[in-house]
């Protein structure tokens, strides 16, 4: 009976081995990538479309300058094959264990990727984290950190030069609707004022000036002589408009635009812009050329310029539509 039993079990075991032998190989999985911001993760996603499979931590209206990691997200950045950050302290309080992490696991911090003499830096010599407002300079940091990841995971070497072009054509006809659009504003009104000083790199590249009711990070608080004289310069220069953020609260710029009208101004609150997050995920304003094409449109026509309503590709949802 037991010699029975071995036959049997030794013909299972030898059918066994020939199906899998027969059998194609597995798949195997592909590696996981861990992405703080949207600006870089829905562009990398695309990028890398094919070898890794690309989450983002931080979802619309989310501040990066002041997230913390919750136990979820620390349990996600263990168990991924790799870390993107923007970096220069865009993500102050993640940084730690993404440092710490580093011995094991590429970590890459994309805006750091970049030439230094690139980065603007504030009066106080602390480098503006906001580099994807500037689609020419994001490109090249995106380009970079995506070969990062090709260079650790050779399969992404063929996928990443097939899927470059087309991503890159798409921002730089985005960059060019917002030169042109940009371009319409009159030159008295060429001055952005918005939440937080996160238009450096937009009003670099387009040529505006730009103020912030907020310093470079969240954490800043406007002071009431900071919130008067922006209060003077509105009324002074005929700015059309103040803009909020989705990513921070309306409250100073709520007092910058009533201490501009006691001084006679008209000043409305221009509508709310994508700066540290992005609209919602599978929506156009939740794609990095969204964000772009929504902002653009949103500071040309609120500061006297013109631009379609719904933006470059006709998709924007989310600007007040003409009447008519």
């Amino acid at each position: 009976m037991l010699k029975a039993w071995g036959r049997r079990t030794c013909f299972a075991a030898v059918a066994t081995l020939a199906m899998l032998l027969s059998s194609p190989p597995a798949t195997a999985a592909q590696p996981k990538l861990l992405v703080t911001i949207a600006q870089l993760g829905e562009p990398l996603a695309r990028l890398l479309d094919g070898c890794a499979e690309v989450e983002t931590l931080l979802g619309p209206g989310v501040d990066p300058h002041l997230y913390r990691l919750t136990r979820t997200d620390t349990a996600k950045a263990l168990a991924a094959d790799g870390l993107v950050a923007s970096g220069l302290n865009l993500e102050a309080q993640m940084r730690t264990l993404f440092d710490r992490l580093s011995a094991r696991k590429p970590v890459v911090y994309a805006a750091e990727l970049l030439e230094p003499e690139k980065i603007i830096h504030a009066a106080g010599a602390a480098p503006d984290p906001h580099v994807w407002m500037d689609p020419k300079l994001w490109s090249d940091a995106l380009i970079r950190t995506a070969e990062a990841f090709a260079t650790e995971w050779p399969a992404c070497a063929p996928v990443l030069a097939a899927n470059r072009e087309p991503v890159l054509q798409e921002i730089a006809e985005t960059d060019r609707y917002i030169v042109e659009s940009l371009n319409s504003v009159p030159a008295a009104a060429r001055l952005l004022i918005t939440a937080h000083d996160a238009f450096g790199y937009f009003g670099r590249r387009y040529g505006l000036e730009v103020l912030g009711v907020q310093g470079l990070s969240t954490e800043s608080e406007a002071g009431v002589a900071h919130i008067r004289s922006l209060a003077e310069t509105i009324a002074g220069r005929g700015v059309g408009a103040v803009f909020v953020e989705t990513s921070t609260a309306d409250r100073a710029v709520e007092a910058v635009i009533e201490g501009a009208r006691a001084l006679g101004a008209q000043v409305d609150k221009g509508p709310a812009l994508f700066s540290d997050a992005m609209g919602p995920p599978g929506t156009y304003e939740g794609r990095y050329v969204g964000m772009l094409d929504h902002n653009a449109t949103a500071i040309a026509r609120a500061l006297g310029g013109t631009a379609p309503t719904a933006g470059l590709r006709g998709r924007l949802s989310l600007l007040p539509r003409e009447e008519g």
